[in-house]
């Protein structure tokens, strides 16, 4: 029997001769399921099976096919399940149990995908890898689970029963992309028969999308064994939603509590934050710090705050930082991973290591420019911030956090800087930006200020030398504090003259931006305010 060639392309079974004749031919030759180009057409012919099709009065709207897809998840086959679901015309639950139907697809229709996607380590038993995904037994979890093909139709058929019974809660689509990145989820879903009440299907996965989020695998087997003990689920079917809905949410409530029973710690419940303010006594990150003493905003007072010292701000942020610290009733702590200047002009980082940290402008040796590698703000703001917070926490140097430790580290990034936000390096703190919450600009803290505290004014916290200094920053402090500028200038000439700084260099570097010394800059016709302090990758500069 030839397969159709039109538009409506029909599904096909496996004959039981066939059927059985595949399976003695992966026990004997299992290496033919490693063979992307294998032709079982001719391993039928070669046992003497030249009709080896069966009708099933199922069709397919398009060819049959399922393809590698960039999901960033290995559960690649699921994310095009609905597709592959909406295009087998006649396909119900009934016949989707029928084990010829998915055999003849996995051999004929998706053998080299199945091997892409369900591929053999060395130590798994070869026969045994061809039987579970290859061939489809009636019963049990291969029909859900291992086949591709098989697989692919229930997770669609889940998703689709799930949203059609969840009232409009939920989307199939949203359904879907949480059971492609979450299989686990899936996984729990069926092996609990929850497919078959719908109701409690879509309470189960509304809940998996909202307040069970960041659930674990273990989790959810508990949460699932708690609704039976429960209720069972046939009881829990006749409930009404909101009485289910709430019985399910009480449960997840007290099992998102445990830190056991969640993978995500960011979502585990009931747990006391630790409120640190990354403090940088530059404009946003003081004023962030005296709305919260002040009570203004609704802007809690933090635990502490900690201002990570680089040991090169100018004069005026010091005695900036010294006046803040008086007038504030939490505490601030004062860290530092050594002097950067010092470390500049030796050519090494904190760690003894050659190394230039800071973003200098190079010109290369073949004449072609670049910049250097930026990793002074995770060495003197970064690490020094995060060893002060582990020893207080007692978070040995190298361990992971416990999952009930969680720091909230707020930021002074204002909301005309977002994108300076930046995820934590670190799985145990959560940056927060509480300006941008209440949607402060730069111009609206300097008014406040202004406002508050008119005798006084907001320095701009940044090393002298910093190489993304902007021209109007630049300007500033070679007229008020010309002092700092020439240290400046002084170490800006040493990148290109002394042999200790210049070690850690290949070819030219430059403080300023134009590549020329910064002694030789005009800043005359400077009359703005352009800032460039947007390139700094961790938003911990300049706030």
């Amino acid at each position: 029997m030839e397969e159709s060639d039109s538009h409506k392309q029909p599904v096909f079974r496996l004959t039981q001769a066939a059927y059985d004749a595949l399976r003695l031919a992966a026990e004997n030759n299992p290496e033919l399921y490693q063979d992307p180009q294998a032709d079982f057409h001719q391993v039928l012919l070669q046992q003497g099976i030249g009709e080896y099709l069966e009708d099933t009065g199922i069709y397919s709207n398009c060819p049959l096919t399922l393809t590698p897809v960039d999901t960033g998840t290995r559960n690649r086959a699921d994310a095009q399940a609905l597709d592959f679901y909406r295009s087998l015309i006649g396909m119900t639950p009934r016949l989707s149990t029928d084990g010829l139907i998915w055999a003849w697809m996995s051999h004929f229709k998706f053998h080299a995908y199945s091997i892409e996607r369900w591929p053999r380590r060395g130590n798994v038993n070869p026969t045994g890898h061809a039987r579970n995904h290859w061939f489809v037994e009636n019963t049990g979890s291969a029909l859900w689970r291992d086949n591709v093909a098989s697989r692919t139709w229930w997770v669609a058929h889940t998703a689709l029963k799930a949203s059609e019974a969840s009232g409009g809660a939920f989307t199939p689509e949203q359904a879907l992309q949480h059971f492609a990145n979450h299989a686990e989820d899936y996984h729990v879903i069926m092996a609990g028969n929850f497919t078959r009440h719908p109701l409690t299907l879509a309470e189960f996965v509304r809940s998996l999308l909202t307040d069970a989020e960041g659930i674990s695998n273990q989790g959810l087997y508990r949460l699932w064994r708690r609704l039976n003990l429960r209720a069972g689920t046939r009881f829990l079917e006749l409930l009404p939603r909101e009485q289910l809905r709430e019985l399910i949410s009480d449960q997840v409530e007290d099992i998102m509590s445990d830190p056991d029973l969640v993978r995500d710690r960011s979502k585990l419940r009931n747990r006391n934050p630790t409120r640190v303010l990354s403090l940088g006594a530059g404009v946003q990150s003081s004023c962030l710090a005296l709305m919260a003493e002040r009570g203004e905003y609704g802007i809690a007072k933090p635990d502490f705050a900690i201002f990570a010292d680089t040991g090169w701000e100018p004069p005026e942020v010091y005695a900036h930082l010294d006046w803040l610290e008086s007038q504030l009733s939490f505490e601030v702590v004062r860290v530092s991973a050594g002097n950067i200047k010092d470390d500049v002009l030796n050519g090494t980082n904190p760690e003894g290591e050659k190394f230039l940290d800071i973003p200098a402008f190079l010109v290369n040796p073949d004449g072609s420019v670049s910049i250097a590698a930026r990793q002074c703000t995770a060495h003197y703001k970064l690490n020094p911030i995060h060893r002060e917070l582990r020893s207080r926490l007692g978070i040995p140097h190298g361990q992971r956090a416990p999952k009930v430790t969680y720091v909230e580290m707020w930021l002074g990034i204002s909301a005309d800087e977002v994108a300076r936000k930046k995820p934590s390096r670190e799985e145990w703190i959560t940056n927060f930006y509480p300006l941008i919450e209440q949607g402060f600009t730069r111009g609206q803290l300097l008014n406040w200020f202004n406002e508050n505290y008119p005798d006084r004014h907001l320095p701009r916290s940044s090393c002298i030398g910093c190489p993304y200094r902007s021209n109007s920053e630049w300007k500033q402090l070679k007229e008020s504090d010309p002092k700092s500028f020439q240290d400046a200038v002084s170490v800006d000439w040493s990148l290109r003259n002394v042999p200790t700084t210049r070690g850690a260099i290949k070819g030219e570097a430059y403080l300023h931006r134009s590549r020329i010394p910064l002694s030789e800059v005009d800043f005359s016709a400077v009359t703005s305010y352009d800032d460039q302090m947007l390139e700094e990758c961790e938003g911990l500069c300049g706030i």
